[in-house]
């Protein structure tokens, strides 16, 4: 089983209009509603793909009450922490030509209790995974070790992690020595207030994760040349050439899809492949994280790896 942690979730609500018009009111053509949330959207393509998975992090108020039963729709399933605050939402406002605009709420506070609650949530389930997934932003403060301890704790007990994140929570998280670390080029830049503009800038960055304590580490940049390495391996990745229609969620569907490839025991460089094959899947759908194998693969051949 593959645990994914989210501590900032959301509603991600998409309003279809026929075009947007600031100042005017607009009569919505449709409206769809789906749980968003980068750890979330991994255990959504695992199940996809046919992967034992279980979402956790944080749920609160009706919106979180909203959230649990979606996830129950999708057949995801869940074992959240309830918390005080209301878990925020986010609108998408897409126009009939593809054009989206989206307006993401503040996130919500969690307590130093309720952290606490989520790290032994995520350590009883650490007991029955193969993997764990950390993923996504912080909500707060108090939130920001959260994944240093999971991964630490995933690391005791010799279970492999995941980090995808940024800011405070990414650095911490760092400390605790993932095994995977996946990260999007402009959020390492800002993170580590670093230049990522030149492959030797990219490298040194990438062996750096690796000197942190990382088995494995991905930069990804959108649609751009994605770049890997372990130990003393790099290689350069050349995703498709597509026109994405959404490639929110491309970085989860790629995580998740590796996971299932791993699980496999294939070797790290095939999972590679079939990672950046399914974000480039991702992101020729509107929905999030809902690729089969079958899209995969047909990516697969147009996906070149390079050594460095």
């Amino acid at each position: 089983m593959i645990t994914t942690v989210t501590l900032n979730p959301m509603l991600d609500k998409t309003v279809r209009v026929e075009a947007l018009e600031r100042g005017k009111i607009h009569r919505a053509l449709a409206m769809d509603l789906v749980v968003g949330g980068k750890g979330v959207n991994v255990s959504r393509e695992l199940r996809i793909l046919g992967e034992e998975t279980v979402a956790t992090g944080f749920m609160g108020g009706a919106v979180g009450e909203m959230l649990e039963r979606l996830l129950d729709k999708e057949g995801i399933p869940r074992d959240f922490v309830r918390v005080e605050g209301l878990t925020r939402e986010g609108i998408t406002y897409l126009e009939h030509d593809g054009t989206w605009t989206a307006v993401f709420e503040p996130p919500h506070h969690v307590s130093d209790i309720e952290a606490e609650a989520l790290v032994a949530r995520c350590s009883r389930l650490l007991g029955k995974s193969s993997w764990v997934v950390c993923s996504g932003s912080s909500p707060c403060q108090e939130a920001d070790g959260i994944y240093e301890v999971v991964i630490h704790r995933a690391r005791e007990r010799g279970v492999p992690s995941v980090l995808d994140s940024y800011g405070e929570a990414f650095l911490r998280a760092l400390n605790a020595g993932p095994t995977l670390v996946q990260c999007n080029r402009d959020e390492l830049a800002r993170t580590l207030h670093v230049s990522l503009e030149n492959e030797k800038e990219i490298r040194h960055a990438l062996e750096g994760l690796l000197a942190r304590g990382a088995a494995y580490a991905i930069l990804t940049d959108g649609a751009a040349t994605a770049y890997a390495t372990m130990g003393e391996l790099f290689w350069k990745v050349s995703p498709p050439s597509l026109t994405a229609v959404n490639p929110t969620g491309s970085g989860d569907t790629m995580i998740a899809a590796m996971l299932a490839r791993l699980l496999d025991d294939a070797p790290f460089e095939e999972a590679l492949q079939f990672g950046i094959a399914a974000g480039a899947a991702n992101a020729v759908h509107w929905e999030v994280a809902s690729v089969t194998e079958e899209e995969i693969r047909r990516f697969l051949p147009v996906v070149t790896l390079e050594k460095m």
